[in-house]
């Protein structure tokens, strides 16, 4: 399965779209669509709806049974199983990266990085790895290495976080 952003419809979307920016955006004035395909045939339409467009990143990726979306300041997990949006999650600043590791799904904003579990659950949250993005470069089964901007453009530090707790367990 493949997603793409499209901020239209194709002309041979035959699916109606599902809204997965929560209830809260119905009104709002802008919208993303997420196409669903497998080679050409689209399978799946979903729609952000959102007041402001800002931030350097977006993605998409299917995370057991959720789409999981970071789409400009929010990121959004979609119940694919039960048809629900069930996190709406304003981040800070700006929407970074979504990884993934041993099941387990981490998304970095522009200064932290949170670890959710398979059933869309926040397991831990670290807040204080940098100001203007957070980057992992690496996973091992006790630590996650990566760095953090403070002082941009050039004043990125390495952090090793404790991959359990996501607690900083030195500077590198």
């Amino acid at each position: 399965m493949k997603f793409s952003f499209s901020d239209h419809l194709p002309d041979c979307a035959h699916l109606s779209p599902v809204i997965i920016s929560g209830h809260e955006s119905y009104e709002l004035p802008y919208k993303e669509f997420i196409l669903q395909h497998e080679g050409e045939q689209i399978n799946g339409i979903y729609e952000i709806r959102y007041l402001t467009s800002g931030g350097p990143y977006k993605d998409v990726i299917e995370f057991g049974n959720f789409l999981v979306v970071g789409h400009y300041q929010f990121v959004y997990f979609y119940d694919l199983v039960n048809c629900f949006n069930t996190i709406r999650l304003e981040v800070d600043g700006y929407f970074g990266h979504i990884y993934i590791n041993d099941e387990v799904l981490y998304i970095a904003d522009s200064g932290c990085l949170r670890c959710y579990n398979k059933n869309g659950k926040l397991v831990w949250c670290n807040t204080n790895l940098g100001i203007d993005g957070v980057f992992i470069s690496d996973f091992t089964n006790e630590f996650i290495h990566g760095s953090g901007q403070w002082d941009p453009p050039d004043g990125w530090r390495d952090f090793k976080l404790d991959i359990k707790t996501g607690n900083l367990t030195n500077s590198g």
